[in-house]
């Protein structure tokens, strides 16, 4: 159980109060706060508030561009490329995203990549920006090198996340969003500063030896989620996040810097117009009878309940809004440092709703 439960509106103003002593305009700092707690809301803790401590990190070394210099560096009426100048990731993808949705009005289909890109939080906050239009949203990204290829022991891959968004009718949207990896980096992160060991067979220590030490994990890497397959899914989303938004070639041969801090992280996005391939509502409807049909299909000899992509993150935000986020005891005393850091009028203790521990508070 989690040590505290805080309401998420407060929370977000803590969020952007931080990012504006770090030089942050209101805007971005509202869209990089609504990123963080969308993540936090779906249960996606790895890439929650927790993520605030390792970004204000970042911006005060440099790593993070709070000013950049946005280019574009090609463009059509169906796509975009775009250099980010190594600024912040939610900002950066959220505008690629949103240039998306405006090309696929007019030519069905659109893409964008982001070169010179940094951390950019849980990708279905970008493949979702799409459903409100009655469009598929599509977003990937690379992480840096923190991941094995199958078979290997060095970190060559990112986690490189994958997000597809459907819209249903009468059912929740479907949204896939998940890394490569068998899990989030930041999971074993926030494993080691609760001091928690980590499920076997997430990752390997520096000498390429299974471990469940999350400490030795944060030295060595993570591995791809089912094998070959997910290492053949990293490889790809690479080529499309990396190479083809021309990142790889930015950073290629540099070995300074590694994960979020690499300077080889892109983004590639999609947007598909449903309404020029087929009528909307008859789509949503496809959606929905395809959703009871599969789970008509019959509960397996555990007799878990069948659940779509996405439906569960979609149960927890209700929970969430409900009762507050959840947050763990080590993740609020890192947030009360940076409160103190940073001379805060918002206090994370005003943010508290519940207290399960006495950790917490």
């Amino acid at each position: 159980m989690a040590d505290c439960r805080l309401d998420s509106e407060k929370l977000a103003e803590f969020c952007i109060e931080i990012f504006g002593k770090l030089g942050i305009s209101d805007v971005e700092a509202r869209t990089i706060a609504d990123n963080l707690i969308e993540a936090q809301l779906r249960g996606i803790q790895s890439h929650g508030i927790a993520k605030v401590i390792n970004y204000a990190d970042y911006i005060e070394k440099g790593i993070f561009n709070t000013k950049p210099d946005i280019k574009i560096l090609r463009e059509s009426h169906a796509t975009i490329a775009i250099d980010g100048d190594h600024g912040m990731g939610a900002v950066l993808g959220k505008f690629a995203m949103e240039k998306c949705i405006e090309k696929a009005k007019i030519s069905g289909i659109a893409s964008a990549t982001v070169s010179k890109g940094s951390h950019f939080g849980i990708a279905g906050f970008y493949s979702m920006l799409a459903l409100k239009e009655n469009m598929i949203g599509i977003a990937l990204c690379n992480s840096g090198n923190v991941m094995t290829i199958y078979g290997g022991t060095s970190r060559v891959l990112g986690t490189n996340p994958i997000s597809i968004a459907v819209p249903a009718n009468e059912k929740y949207p479907i949204v896939f969003d998940a890394a490569t990896s068998e899990a989030a980096f930041n999971k074993i992160r926030i494993a080691d500063i609760e001091g928690r060991d980590i499920p076997k067979g997430w990752a390997i220590d520096k000498n390429g030896e299974a471990t469940v030490n999350a400490k030795e994990a944060l030295s060595g890497a993570v591995i791809p989620f089912g094998g070959y397959k997910g290492s053949g899914l990293a490889v790809m989303v690479n080529i499309l996040t990396t190479v083809l938004s021309g990142a790889f070639l930015d950073a290629h041969g540099d070995e300074t810097k590694k994960g979020e801090t690499s300077k080889s992280v892109g983004f590639y996005f999609s947007a598909i117009d449903i309404e020029k391939f087929q009528d909307v509502a008859i789509f949503k409807a496809s959606i929905d009878l395809m959703v009871d049909e599969l789970k008509a299909s019959g509960r397996n000899e555990d007799g878990e309940n069948i659940f779509m992509p996405g439906e569960l993150e979609y149960l927890r935000k209700e929970e969430n809004l409900r009762f507050g986020v959840e947050i763990g005891g080590g993740v609020l005393d890192n947030l009360k440092k940076l409160q103190k850091k940073y001379a805060l009028k918002n206090r994370i203790e005003d943010c508290i709703i519940r207290v399960d521990t006495p950790t917490c508070g």
